[in-house]
């Protein structure tokens, strides 16, 4: 669009110089401009947007890439966009209870209280209750003794996980208007 503006802008100087006696014709000249620019369809900046957002990071090794994943899928959830969450390779320890639970542990953020850990645990339990998707790498689980079968046991309460390899993580993330990786 910013190529259309300019090619009038530039198209209408080169007339003006070129032809200042004949009026009716720079008339012509902005009147097709002002048609041609009618036509132009603008991209609605306030539609809500997919986010994805992808942990990999180790929550014990970088706890500040967890929150921050957690806070911005959950900010882009509060403000009205669609939002996936995918947790993947030492990312999908995030939802394991022995480690959100402990996130406290590993930084002073939060005020070296559980207040940090608490809240992690809050922010992703409500993203799952208000639409948030939440997908974790079943392979990567594997690593850590996880599975459908013990979930229940070892992960926080959140609804509905998509149990994910791969081929999600192409399929879901390729749908996306903005990509967030920590």
């Amino acid at each position: 669009m910013k190529k259309i503006l300019l090619l009038c802008i530039l198209l209408i100087s080169q007339f003006t110089f070129a032809q200042d006696d004949s009026k009716s014709d720079l008339e012509k000249l902005l009147g097709k401009a002002q048609e041609l620019l009618s036509n132009v369809e603008l991209p609605d900046l306030k539609k809500n947007k997919d986010y994805f957002v992808l942990l990999t990071s180790d929550p014990m090794s970088n706890p500040s890439a967890a929150m921050m994943s957690i806070n911005t899928a959950s900010e882009a959830l509060k403000q009205g966009h669609n939002v996936v969450y995918f947790a993947a390779g030492d990312g999908v320890q995030i939802v394991m209870k022995d480690i959100i639970r402990n996130l406290h542990t590993v930084t002073s953020h939060g005020g070296n209280t559980n207040n940090l850990s608490k809240m992690a645990e809050k922010l992703l339990t409500e993203f799952s209750e208000n639409g948030g998707i939440i997908h974790v790498s079943e392979g990567s689980f594997l690593t850590y003794g996880v599975n459908q079968e013990n979930s229940d046991e070892l992960l926080i309460g959140i609804n509905d996980i998509n149990w994910s390899y791969p081929k999600q993580l192409i399929e879901v993330s390729s749908n996306a208007d903005i990509v967030f990786s920590y």
